[in-house]
């Protein structure tokens, strides 16, 4: 089999369509449909917590979930956030330092401390 084909199933959980965190709050509609046709429902505390960690440029651009997905360009385990606004909430609420402006690497402690913050709000997703 492809490795294409194991991990399609892998990501079912991802979502198809990710809205901006003002369209959420004014909306007060938390959710988001995901690749297998569920319907998540992110908690007003999180999305709170993201909105208030973002800059006002920051909640221009950001969309919900955050992406956090596997870098195999490292030869250990790492994950990584993109976006210069998810970067910059992730940064503050983990209190880590970017790689750059635009990129973060999370380590197995820091994804576990993220997805304890953000259950919900947080999807891991698995790129070959």
């Amino acid at each position: 089999m492809e490795v294409e084909h194991l991990l399609s199933g892998i990501n079912d959980h991802a979502p198809v369509g990710r809205r901006n965190i003002i369209d959420h709050m004014d909306s007060k509609d938390y959710t988001y449909r995901t690749r297998a046709g569920h319907v998540c429902e992110m908690t007003r505390d999180e999305v709170s917590m993201i909105y208030n960690a973002c800059t006002e440029r920051d909640k221009l651009t950001l969309r919900l979930p955050i992406i956090v997905m596997t870098d195999t360009s490292y030869e250990q385990p790492v994950w990584k956030v993109e976006g210069r606004a998810e970067v910059s909430v992730i940064s503050k609420l983990l209190g880590k330092r970017p790689l750059r402006d635009d990129l973060i690497h999370l380590y197995h402690p820091h994804l576990k401390e993220l997805h304890k913050m953000l259950p919900n709000s947080a999807v891991t997703v698995f790129v070959p």
